[in-house]
């Protein structure tokens, strides 16, 4: 993350005093599939690696395994690994995860309130 906040445009109910946050959000929750993870730990609670794979329909598991590392080093997630053979992988949303709850319920009565047909 930077520390470099932009300021939010003019245009932004003017709020264009503060600083814009949002190229680091994006930076933390950006992309096709982490805020899918963090959607399916934060409701779901914790999960192995081959349960996320299944959940993440067209997910590669490159491409799940670079996700959850991300999201791990941004503290969103953390990994417990147990001494098995073969050994089991599980992740959890961390309490700054946890946190977002109400913006994903904030955006799903956004889809609801904008999409024809929504749930």
């Amino acid at each position: 993350m930077t520390d470099n906040l932009q300021p939010i445009p003019p245009t932004a109910a003017g709020l264009c005093q503060l600083p814009c946050p949002m190229p680091d959000i994006v930076s933390l929750v950006g992309g096709k599939w982490k805020l899918i993870i963090l959607q399916i730990l934060v409701f779901d609670g914790t999960q192995r690696f081959g349960e996320l794979k299944r959940r993440l329909d067209g997910v590669s598991q490159t491409m799940l395994t670079n996700q959850l590392r991300a999201l791990e080093s941004d503290q969103l997630i953390t990994r417990k690994i147990f001494p098995e053979v073969p050994p089991r992988v599980e992740y959890s949303a961390t309490p700054l995860a946890k946190d977002m709850e109400d913006v994903f319920y904030a955006m799903r009565d956004w889809w609801k309130r904008n999409h024809t047909g929504a749930d």
